[in-house]
């Protein structure tokens, strides 16, 4: 199965992927690909694939990736490659709100007919939540600009409305009970696998 797991700002994302990877350790990442530079302490090749704005926007050209959007001033891509080379394992695939929303639809249009229909029909898309007053305490926690704030805060209202019928699950997670939260993902996940 492909579980694309994406969602809110600061809806606590990244937590649940790590743990999930942990839970399940047959489940690999697909690794996202990047302009940006590496932080302090990020190898490329695991926590991302880091490309030069140049190469990354020449792999686009020759139609190497799936999906791409700009954010921050940098891209962020998968590569098909990621997804090719893993047709046969269980993956999870963390990506933006607006891009899991159109995931089947990109894949049909980077994909061969037969591939396309392999990839969706073993996909799943949960989007985690939480409340906008936690979102808001954890952006602000972050030392964020309140332009920022507010910014991300309405892409992710504007994104919702778009795409919320796209999304198969939505799981709330709510501060203190992210046990509760995984539990409600690994049923959802163990549901769908054959």
């Amino acid at each position: 199965m492909i579980i694309i797991l994406t969602g809110k700002t600061a809806s606590g994302k990244d937590t649940i992927k790590d743990a999930l990877l942990n839970k399940y350790p047959n489940l690999k990442r697909v690794l996202t690909t990047t302009s940006r530079a590496p932080r302090r302490g990020e190898t490329n090749g695991l926590e991302y694939n880091f490309l030069s704005r140049e190469i990354f926007l020449k792999l686009v050209s020759e139609g190497k990736f799936v999906e791409y959007v700009e954010y921050g001033g940098n891209l962020y891509g998968t590569q098909k490659a990621e997804l090719e080379k893993h047709l046969n394992e269980n993956l999870l695939w963390r990506i933006d709100p607006s891009r899991a929303g159109e995931a089947r639809e990109f894949i049909k249009r980077a994909f061969p007919k037969k591939i396309a229909d392999r990839l969706i029909k073993k996909l799943i898309v949960i989007y985690i939540t939480a409340l906008d007053s936690v979102i808001l305490e954890r952006l602000t926690k972050r030392n964020l600009p309140a332009e920022e704030i507010q910014k991300r805060m309405a892409d992710d209202k504007t994104i919702w409305e778009k795409y919320q019928g796209s999304y198969d699950f939505v799981v709330e997670n709510v501060p203190g009970r992210l046990d509760e939260c995984l539990d409600n993902i690994v049923r959802l996940i163990d549901s769908h696998v054959q």
